[in-house]
């Protein structure tokens, strides 16, 4: 096994086939609507990270009985994970999280598991424990953070409008509770040179996080990246930068770290640059595989921690 994918995790949890089905509560960002920023991070697009499976004001539970029939169908699924996917899945007042949380596992007797994705800067002790009471219902309860760097010059040119020492504090409170716990890092950041996005990887090894959901930088339609891009101020990683980048990262992660994902890359039908993601996205695993074998490593060959 040359890393720990999400779905071996998943399978030697349940034993059984189990994914996730992505929801749209409805929410914003303090990034977009003033709180913290206007227009939120330059790579997310107006529907904040969304899978577009389903119109906009679709009710949750209507989202979940139509996305675990289409799973079932089309792979053979078996139990589910509710995933609040779209922009910030906290912030919300406590109450309202509550009603739309039930809302979602409640809605079919195959939900087991409840994940969030949320910002550090949006998360505090009532909200950490009201997602860690779904325990009582669910084998498994996970919150997911937008760390995307532990450089905060980066994340001040993302318009990230958060910083590294958020995420500590978020990290800090959650592991207060029974919840799982995945980070969102972003490969190829403008700016960012190869030492630093190692770096990166060194820190969340130090941190001994439990998951990790790595994405792709590409630019999408009708966001600031995108106009970067057309600018010739971004200038995305080819294919085989990317797959060496990759075993680079996974090299630096403890062999135990969950890999959740490998290549988040937004949707297709919105994705400006760079190209090859449309026509090689499923090379990517086998050609990571083939790099791993040439270099005779894996995930954790080269953890210092």
């Amino acid at each position: 096994m040359y890393f720990r994918s999400y779905n071996s995790y998943l399978q030697e949890l349940f034993h059984a086939r189990v994914y996730k089905i992505s929801i749209d509560g409805g929410f914003t960002c303090p990034n977009r609507d003033g709180t913290k920023g206007r227009g939120g991070c330059i790579y997310c697009d107006e529907k904040g990270s969304s899978s577009r499976a389903h119109a906009p004001a679709t009710p949750i539970r209507e989202q979940v009985i139509k996305n675990i029939a289409v799973r079932k169908s089309r792979y053979r699924a078996e139990k589910f994970i509710a995933y609040f996917q779209s922009f910030t899945n906290t912030y919300a007042p406590c109450a309202t999280l509550k009603k739309l949380y039930d809302e979602a596992i409640f809605a079919s007797p195959d939900i087991v598991g409840l994940s969030i994705a949320t910002r550090a800067d949006s998360i505090d002790e009532e909200k950490l424990s009201l997602i860690a009471s779904y325990q009582q219902n669910l084998p498994y309860v996970q919150i997911e953070y937008g760390l995307q760097t532990i450089h905060n010059r980066t994340l001040s040119s993302l318009n990230r409008c958060e910083s590294f020492e958020d995420f500590l504090h978020a990290l800090t409170l959650t592991r207060q509770f029974p919840i799982h716990h995945c980070v969102h890092v972003i490969l190829g950041l403008p700016g960012e040179s190869k030492k630093e996005e190692l770096q990166t990887a060194d820190m969340l090894a130090k941190l001994k996080i439990e998951g990790v959901k790595i994405h792709f930088l590409v630019a999408l339609q009708n966001t600031p990246l995108a106009l970067q891009y057309q600018q010739g101020l971004f200038h995305p990683l080819s294919f085989e930068e990317q797959i060496m980048r990759l075993a680079d990262f996974l090299e630096r992660l403890p062999p135990e770290t969950v890999i959740h994902r490998l290549s988040g890359n937004g949707h297709p039908q919105k994705l400006i640059a760079p190209l090859w993601m449309k026509e090689r996205k499923k090379e990517i695993v086998p050609c990571l595989i083939q790099e791993f074998i040439k270099r005779n490593t894996k995930q954790g060959s080269r953890c210092r921690f």
